[in-house]
């Protein structure tokens, strides 16, 4: 009976660190940031470094994500002249993982980075992380960008407007025609 014991504490414990890899997040926001007055953006280009790091398709496939998460929240693609200026990075690091026992073992991470910059002002009003484990299977890894970029965007100080829908800017020129309504009786 111990033994069975022994192995539900153990499973309950050591089971739950064996599902998938966690993505932890972090941010910053400038408190003068206008978020609400943003309506465009233009991407900034993909460093050297970050061409080195991961696969051309592989930045392509996050800066989609990225723009489809933007588009949420009312943003409109600009190439250039945007309101802001956003650049993705993406970096390998070596950081700790937690292991069972309440010890740390050491993990290569990757870190997807946006940061947001107010081109009127010349500012940098938005910076969001995600910091997980290196998925070494490429197929695997552009699988999880769109997960990985709403998570990101969970931390943008204006929220999502709709699953996937782009939220309208301005109101067409003309409205149509109302007719006016009938009164019964006249």
């Amino acid at each position: 009976m111990n033994r069975l014991h022994l192995a539900l504490v153990l499973g309950l414990f050591l089971g739950p660190t064996s599902c998938g890899p966690s993505v932890r997040l972090y941010s910053d926001t400038e408190e003068t940031g206008t978020f609400e007055t943003y309506h465009t953006y233009t991407f900034q280009e993909f460093s050297e470094g970050n061409k080195k790091t991961i696969s051309a398709q592989e930045l392509e496939a996050l800066r989609t994500n990225i723009a489809r998460e933007l588009e949420k929240r009312g943003f409109d693609y600009a190439p250039e002249g945007g309101d802001v200026s956003v650049r993705v990075t993406v970096y390998h690091r070596n950081g700790y993982a937690p292991y069972p026992g309440y010890r740390m073992r050491p993990e290569t991470q990757r870190a997807i980075a946006v940061d947001m910059y107010e081109n009127r002002r010349k500012l940098h009003v938005w910076h969001a992380a995600a910091v997980g484990p290196v998925v070494y299977d490429a197929e695997k890894r552009t699988d999880q960008f769109p997960e990985v970029a709403a998570r990101i965007f969970q931390r943008y100080p204006v929220p999502a407007m709709g699953p996937g829908t782009p939220v309208p800017l301005a109101l067409p020129e003309t409205a149509p025609e109302i007719p006016p309504e009938t009164v019964p009786g006249d």
